[in-house]
C-alpha cells in the first residue's frame, strides 16, 4: 500500500531510529515502545516496512514478527519468529531450546493458569543479550493477536532496556475488548510508551491517493465519493481505485464498487474482532442504525455495553452511527455471507419485529429473504404488507411481497386475497398485466373465497378490457351471497355497479343490493362517496353546473392517484373540469397530479393524466401538443393494455392530426385495432366522432354522417343524449350541408340549440356557425358574432379561427370590408398558433343542390396573404386570369404574378394541383373545412400565364 498523509509518523519514527545511534544518555526521546494505532487497514503495516528499510538502510538491526488470531493460542509464536530473523550462532541456538522448553511448559499449564517467572526470565535474558550486541529494532505487526507468553517476554525485554540503543516498535488496530487486558496493560504501560495514531485518510489524502493511481483528472472527478465509500481508509481506497482501472468503460465520473472492493472490505472485517463482523452482517441485513433495537440479539450479545465499543476504529471505518458506511459495503459484507446464515438472521429479524408489532411492511421485508413460511403468521403479514404498499404507491415492492404470499400461502382465501391485490398491482405498471390473474379472481369469487371488497377492483379490470360478461357474472354472483348485515360488502357492491353503469351504459343488472343495505345510512353515505365522481359528470353533462367544478376541486385537493378507487374518481374530476371548459384549472391540477412520485413510477395512471391533457390541449386548440400528449399517452400503454378506454387518447390522435391537414397519419390511426365493445361504452362515442371528423376531411359526408348518427342512435338508447357529451345533431348538420340537405341541417341544428344548457357555451358556439351556414335568405352575421363570443369565453381558439374566418365572409358579402378584413386577420392569427394549413368559410347560403364552391369564398392559407389567398381560391375553381382580374379589380399581369409567387409558395406548378393543393377541385366539387394533400415536385408548365 502506497503512503498518503503519512509524512508526520514516518518523521517520527525517523527520529526515534535516530536516537538509536546516540551516545547513551543523548537521546531526544527515552521511551523504549512505540504504538502504532490506528484501524485494520490504515497503513500501519505499511509504516513499520518502511521503518524496517531505513533502519536497514541506516545499518541498524531490525528483527521483524507478525502476530495473527490464528496463532493466539501457539505459545512464544511471536518470540520465536524474532530469534529466526537473527544470525544462526550458539546465543541462536541457547534460545530456541529455552523456547521449546517454554512451549512444553506452558503447555501443560491449564487455561487461565500463569506461566512460570523463572521460564519468562529465561528467554528475556537471552532476547536482552541480543539486544545489547548494538542497535536494534523490534517490530510487531498486529501486537494485539500476540499470545500471552510472548507479551510475557517482551515485557520483561521492554523493562530492562531503558538506557540501551535498543527500540520495540509495535502496531495495533482498536478492539472492543483487548485480548488479555492485564497482560497488554503491563506491556503498553504509559511511562515507557510513545503512541503514534495513524488515522483515516482526510478527503484531501484520497484524492492524493487517488491521483498516485489513477492520475489529477480522474481523482477529481471520483475523491469525494470515494472517501464518502471508504471512510478515508487506505486499504479501500486503493481497492476502489483497482475496480476504476478494471472497470469497462473506463473514465466513469463515479467510483467503481467491485471484485478488489469486495475483498478489501472482507479482509478488513476478517482481521477486526468476530463481534465487529458479526455486527456488520446484521446490519447489512436489517439496514439499521448502530445501535437500533435488533442488532443486540441479533448478535447475540448477553450485555448491550458490549456494542458500545464499536465505532469507525474499531471496525476499520466501515460502521458507524448510522449503521454500514454506504450500501456498496453492505453489498460487499453481504457477498461473503453464506445463503443459510442471511436467511436465518432475516428469518431471526422477522420473528423479532413482528413481537414488537412493527408494520407488516417492515416484517415482510425480511419475510421475503427467509427460506420457508414456517409460522402461521408469515404469509398473512405478507398479503397485509402487500395490501398497504399498494395504498403508500409502492407497487414494485407490493408485487414482492404478493407474489410470496401467493406461491407459498397455504390458506386458500388468503391466496385469493393475494391475487386479488396482485391484479391491482399488475395493472398500475400494465393493464394488461392484470389480466393473467383475473381468471383466477373469478374462480375465487364463485367459490366464496372473495367477498365485494376484494373483488371490486378486479371487475373494474374486466370492465377496463372489455370483459362485460364476466364482469355481470361476478357481480351477480356476488349479489346472490351479499351479506346485509356486512354494510360495507353492500356498498362495495353498490359501487362496482354504479361504475358499471358508467362504462357501460347499455347494460342491466336485474339484481339490487339487499333492502337493509339500501336503507343504511352508512352504506348510502359510502355509496354516495364512491360515486362522486358520476355525480360530478352527470351534473356538468346535463346541465352545464358550475357547482360541480367546485365540487371537482374540493375532491381533488383531498385524494390522490395512489390507490385506484380514488384514481377513478380523481380522473371523472378532472373530466368534469374539462366538459365545463375550466381548461386553465384542469390543466393546473393535471401538472399537480401528474408531478406525484406515484404517477411518475407507474405507467397506467401517467397514460391518463397524459391523454386527458391532451384533451385539453385539443379543447384549447392546440392542435400540434394534443397530438403530441396523445402520442405520449399511447405509447405508454400498448393497444392490448388500454382496453376499451384506447377509444379516448386515439380520438384525440385522430381529431388533432385532421384539423393540422395530416390526413395520411390521421388515417392510420384508423388502422389502430380497437375491440368492438369499445362501441358499448362513451369511449366508444369519441372514437365515432373523431372519425366522422376525418370523413367529412377526406370528403366523405356520407360516411360522417353515418358515424355521426350512430352516436345519436347509441346515445338515446343509453339515454345519455347529452349535447355536451357528443354533439352529433351539430356535426350531423354539417354533413347535410356537404351533402346539399339544407333543410334537414337547418332542423337539426335548431333542434341543438333547443336542448343546449346555458352553460353549453361550446356546444352552442359551433351550433351558431353551423346555423348561419344553414339558414335560408337570412343575415348570418348575428349569428357568427355570437359563436365568436362564445367561443373567446370559452377558449377554443381553432373553432374561433372558423368562426372568424366565416364572419369576415359574410362582412365581406355584406359590403363591410373594414370588419371584413379585420375578421380575416384575426383568424389568419389564430390559424398559425394552432396549426391550422387552411382556412375555408362554411358553405354559403342561397344555393340550392349539393354546396358548392362559392366563387366569393377565399380560402385562407397559411403563408398566403389575404389577396394571395383569394387568387389561390379563385384560380383553384377554375376561373381565367382574365375573369379574376376582373373580380379582384386588378391587371391581369398583376394576377399573373402573384399566381407565380403562389405556386412557388405551395410548391406546385398547376391550377389542378393547386386546387388538390386547396381541395376546391372545380366548381361544384365539395370541399371540405380542414384539408391539406402531400405536396409535389415543381413544373414549369407555364400554367400562371392562363
Amino acid at each position: 500500500m502506497e503512503l498518503s498523509e503519512r509524512s508526520h509518523q514516518l518523521d517520527l519514527l525517523a527520529r526515534r531510529l535516530g536516537d538509536l545511534r546516540r551516545p547513551a544518555g543523548q537521546a531526544v526521546d527515552a521511551r523504549p515502545v512505540i504504538a502504532l494505532t490506528g484501524p485494520v487497514g490504515a497503513g500501519k503495516t505499511t509504516l513499520l516496512q518502511a521503518l524496517a528499510r531505513r533502519a536497514t538502510d541506516a545499518g541498524v538491526r531490525f528483527l521483524g514478527a507478525s502476530a495473527s488470531r490464528a496463532e493466539r493460542a501457539v505459545p512464544l509464536e511471536v518470540v520465536r519468529q524474532l530469534v529466526r530473523a537473527t544470525p544462526p550462532d550458539d546465543a541462536r541456538a541457547r534460545l530456541e531450546r529455552l523456547l521449546d522448553q517454554g512451549v512444553l511448559t506452558w503447555s501443560d499449564l491449564d487455561d487461565g493458569q500463569e506461566g512460570p517467572a523463572r521460564t519468562i526470565a529465561a528467554i528475556g535474558g537471552a532476547l536482552l543479550e541480543l539486544a545489547a550486541r548494538g542497535p536494534l529494532v523490534i517490530g510487531i505487526d498486529d501486537v494485539h493477536h500476540a499470545d500471552v507468553p510472548s507479551l510475557r517476554c517482551l515485557d520483561y525485554l521492554a523493562r530492562r532496556i531503558p538506557g540501551l540503543p535498543v527500540l520495540i516498535v509495535l502496531t495495533e488496530a482498536p478492539r472492543t475488548r483487548p485480548w488479555h487486558p492485564e497482560v497488554y496493560a503491563e506491556l503498553l504501560q504509559p511511562a515507557r510508551l510513545h503512541r503514534i495514531r495513524v488515522p483515516l485518510l482526510t478527503l484531501d489524502g484520497t484524492h492524493r491517493a487517488l491521483a498516485d493511481r489513477l492520475g489529477a483528472p480522474t481523482a477529481r472527478s471520483i475523491a469525494e465519493e470515494t472517501h464518502r465509500i471508504s471512510g478515508g481508509n487506505p486499504l479501500l481506497v486503493q481497492a476502489l481505485a483497482d475496480d476504476h482501472l478494471a472497470a469497462v468503460p473506463r473514465g466513469a465520473a463515479r467510483p467503481e464498487s467491485g471484485e478488489a472492493f469486495r475483498e478489501a472490505v472482507l479482509s478488513c472485517l476478517y482481521r477486526c474482532e468476530h463481534l465487529v463482523l458479526k455486527a456488520a452482517r446484521a446490519l447489512a441485513v436489517t439496514d439499521e442504525p448502530l445501535h437500533g433495537a435488533l442488532l443486540p440479539q441479533l448478535v447475540d450479545v448477553r450485555a448491550e455495553s458490549a456494542l458500545l465499543a464499536i465505532d469507525e476504529a474499531t471496525s476499520a471505518g466501515l460502521i458507524t452511527e448510522g449503521g454500514l458506511r454506504h450500501p456498496a459495503v453492505g453489498r460487499a459484507v453481504l457477498d461473503g455471507t453464506t445463503a443459510e446464515e442471511r436467511a436465518r438472521l432475516h428469518r431471526l429479524a422477522a420473528c423479532l419485529l413482528h413481537e414488537d408489532g412493527e408494520s407488516p411492511v417492515l416484517v415482510a421485508r425480511h419475510l421475503l429473504r427467509t427460506d420457508s413460511l414456517a409460522e402461521p403468521w408469515m404469509a398473512p403479514t405478507l398479503l397485509d404488507a402487500g395490501e398497504q404498499a399498494l395504498l403508500d404507491g409502492e407497487v414494485d415492492a407490493a408485487l414482492r411481497f404478493l407474489r410470496r404470499a401467493h406461491r407459498d400461502g397455504t390458506d386458500e382465501c388468503l391466496r385469493a386475497r393475494a391475487r386479488s391485490a396482485l391484479a391491482r398491482a399488475e395493472w398500475r405498471l400494465d393493464p394488461q398485466g392484470a389480466m393473467p390473474h383475473l381468471q383466477g379472481v373469478a374462480s375465487a369469487v364463485r367459490a366464496g373465497h372473495l367477498g365485494s371488497t376484494q373483488a371490486a377492483g378486479p371487475i373494474q379490470y374486466l370492465l377496463w378490457h372489455g370483459q362485460i360478461d364476466k364482469a355481470v357474472e361476478l357481480v351477480r354472483h356476488l349479489s346472490d351471497r351479499a351479506d346485509s348485515s356486512d354494510p360495507r360488502s353492500a356498498a362495495e357492491l353498490l359501487v362496482t355497479k354504479g361504475w358499471m353503469a358508467t362504462l357501460y351504459p347499455g347494460v342491466t343488472i336485474d339484481h339490487q343490493a339487499p333492502v337493509p343495505a339500501r336503507r343504511d345510512p352508512l352504506t348510502i353515505a359510502k355509496v354516495k362517496q364512491r360515486l362522486q365522481g358520476v355525480t360530478m359528470l352527470a351534473s356538468v353533462l346535463e346541465r352545464g353546473d358550475g357547482g360541480a367544478v367546485e365540487e371537482a376541486e374540493r375532491v381533488l385537493s383531498t385524494i390522490g392517484l395512489d390507490d385506484e378507487r380514488d384514481m377513478w374518481t380523481a380522473i371523472c374530476a378532472l373530466i368534469t373540469m374539462i366538459y365545463a371548459d375550466r381548461l386553465d384549472l384542469a390543466g393546473e391540477w393535471c401538472g399537480r397530479l401528474g408531478r406525484s412520485a406515484t404517477v411518475s413510477r407507474h405507467p397506467t395512471p401517467a397514460a391518463m393524466l397524459a391523454a386527458l391533457d391532451a384533451a385539453i390541449a385539443g379543447r384549447r386548440g392546440d392542435l400540434t401538443r394534443a397530438q403530441e400528449l396523445a402520442d405520449t399517452a399511447l405509447n405508454q400503454l400498448s393497444p392490448k393494455g388500454w382496453g376499451v378506454v384506447i377509444g379516448i387518447p386515439l380520438a384525440i390522435r385522430l381529431r388533432a392530426l385532421t384539423f393540422l391537414g395530416e390526413l395520411d397519419s390521421a388515417a392510420a390511426c384508423l388502422q389502430v385495432p380497437v375491440p368492438q365493445v369499445l362501441f358499448e361504452t362513451p369511449f366508444g362515442l369519441h372514437y365515432l366522432h373523431a372519425r366522422g371528423l376525418h370523413a367529412l376531411a377526406t370528403g366523405s359526408p356520407e360516411s360522417a354522417l353515418a358515424d355521426f348518427q350512430l352516436c345519436g342512435q347509441l346515445m338515446a338508447a343509453w339515454r345519455l343524449d347529452l349535447p355536451a357529451l357528443i354533439p352529433w345533431r351539430t356535426e350531423s348538420a354539417r354533413a347535410l350541408l356537404q351533402l346539399g340537405r339544407r333543410p334537414q341541417a337547418e332542423k337539426l341544428v335548431r333542434e341543438e340549440l333547443g336542448r343546449l344548457r346555458p352553460g353549453h357555451v361550446r356546444y352552442r358556439a359551433a351550433a351558431l356557425r353551423v346555423l348561419a351556414a344553414a339558414e335560408e335568405g337570412r343575415d348570418p352575421i348575428p349569428h357568427l358574432r355570437g359563436s365568436v363570443r362564445l367561443l373567446r369565453q370559452c377558449g377554443d381558439r381553432m373553432e374561433l379561427a372558423h368562426s372568424l374566418t366565416d364572419l369576415g365572409h359574410a362582412y365581406q358579402q355584406a359590403g363591410d370590408l373594414r370588419q371584413a378584413r379585420k375578421a380575416t386577420r384575426a383568424a389568419r392569427t389564430l390559424a398559425q398558433e394552432c396549426g391550422l394549413p387552411l382556412l375555408r368559410p362554411a358553405a354559403a347560403p342561397g344555393r340550392g343542390g349539393p354546396a358548392g364552391a362559392d366563387p366569393d369564398v377565399a380560402v385562407l392559407v397559411e403563408g398566403l396573404s389575404d389577396t394571395e389567398s383569394r387568387v389561390a381560391t379563385l384560380a383553384a375553381q377554375g376561373h381565367t386570369n382574365r375573369e379574376i382580374a376582373e373580380k379582384l379589380f386588378l391587371t391581369v399581369s398583376a394576377i399573373e404574378q402573384r399566381l407565380t409567387r403562389i405556386y412557388r409558395k405551395l410548391d406546385v406548378d398547376s391550377r389542378r394541383q393547386l386546387a388538390v393543393r386547396l381541395r376546391l377541385d372545380r366548381p361544384g366539387a365539395m370541399p371540405a373545412e380542414r384539408l391539406g394533400a402531400p405536396r409535389k415536385p415543381p413544373g414549369r408548365d407555364g400554367d400562371a400565364r392562363r
